[in-house]
């Protein structure tokens, strides 16, 4: 195990989607959170954005949310990529357990992920610096910076889940295209209405009002999570479990039982 996972590590940083991906990721950060406060200010030079509350940058990896596209786009590439150029045939020929393969995959991602969100927090972080260095904004620190940490962990526990429906999708399924609409939908946020609708069905049907799937899905707590304001964190805890659970045991499933080509 310790093998793959040194292999897979060796193919991530040597991968160009991966290096290219977190760079346009922390880009964006930093014209989101520095270029477009400074429009603002040049257009009109007394524009202040006022104060900045440090907590708030740093559990806030991604300044706008369609970014994580970018993430989800590099995991899906690398996620493929020994399928699509036949290398992990040969792979799978010289390991005792097949299953390692996926259990390897996934632990890489897991540091895939876990850099993507670093950049994201240090990206956004210089943007808002930049602004501060300008004298456009205020810097506040409230103290609980450990707890916007843990927040970003959490958010990273539900990574891990959204990247083992998609190593499902790529590996056990092996269709990149179905994950890549998966993954952008996902990463754009875009069922905000469809779990609108299952929300309004269950409530139908179990006569409430208080029931909305957006609550237990790994998406939308990535954007509500939050340890300071004490928001949705069971529901990320369990829900990042349970699904990376369910969907990674699928994927070895699945890929134990069929052919490697």
């Amino acid at each position: 195990m310790a093998n793959l996972i040194k292999m897979d590590l060796r193919r991530l940083f040597h991968t160009p989607m991966f290096i290219v991906s977190m760079l346009v990721v922390a880009l964006l950060n930093i014209i989101m959170s520095f270029g477009f406060n400074m429009i603002g200010a040049l257009l009109a030079p007394q524009f202040v954005a006022g104060e900045i509350e440090l907590t708030e940058v740093v559990s806030t990896p991604f300044a706008g949310t369609i970014f994580g596209i970018g993430m989800f786009a590099s995991l899906i590439n690398f996620s493929y990529a020994d399928i699509a150029n036949g290398f992990v045939k040969n792979l799978a020929g010289q390991v005792k357990r097949r299953s390692d393969i996926v259990f390897s995959k996934f632990i890489v991602l897991g540091i895939h992920n876990a850099i993507f969100l670093t950049v994201g927090v240090l990206s956004n972080l210089l943007g808002n610096m930049l602004l501060v260095a300008c004298g456009k904004a205020q810097l506040t620190d409230n103290g609980q910076v450990p707890a916007a940490i843990i927040t970003v962990v959490l958010k990273w526990m539900l990574c891990m889940a959204i990247s083992a429906i998609l190593i499902f999708l790529t590996t056990g399924v092996r269709n990149k295209t179905l994950a890549t609409v998966v993954g952008v939908i996902i990463g754009s946020g875009s069922l905000g209405l469809a779990y609108m609708g299952l929300s309004m069905a269950v409530n139908n049907v179990l006569k409430t009002e208080d029931f909305d799937v957006a609550d237990y899905m790994p998406d939308t707590l990535m954007s509500n999570v939050n340890v300071i304001a004490n928001t949705a964190v069971v529901n990320a805890i369990v829900v990042s479990i349970v699904c990376t659970a369910i969907f990674l045991g699928l994927t070895v499933k699945v890929f134990n039982s069929r052919d490697v080509k």
